[in-house]
């Protein structure tokens, strides 16, 4: 009984231990283009989310319309600056 617990702990360690391997791997060296795209990514993102929380109807006027896409700007803005994308 006690060698199928023992081959229940190998296995199970073994198998975390190659989980842990590919975590530990570590980041390719970012490069100005890797953070670019990561940057456009977060930014898609963060225009995603601001459409979401500030959704407009059909039937509003100009003025809301554009009150709506100043504070979806100033939201994405601020989400960017959050992360440490900065212009």
């Amino acid at each position: 009984m006690q060698i199928f617990i023992a081959i229940a702990f190998v296995m199970t360690t073994l198998g975390s231990m190659g989980a842990s391997a590919q975590t530990w791997g570590g980041a390719p060296a970012q490069g100005e283009a890797a953070v670019s795209d990561q940057r456009a990514a977060y930014k898609a993102a963060c225009e995603r989310d601001a459409r979401l929380i500030y959704r407009t109807g059909k039937n509003v006027t100009v003025k809301w319309r554009q009150q709506v896409k100043a504070t979806r700007k100033a939201y994405v803005q601020d989400c960017l600056a959050r992360a440490g994308f900065t212009q």
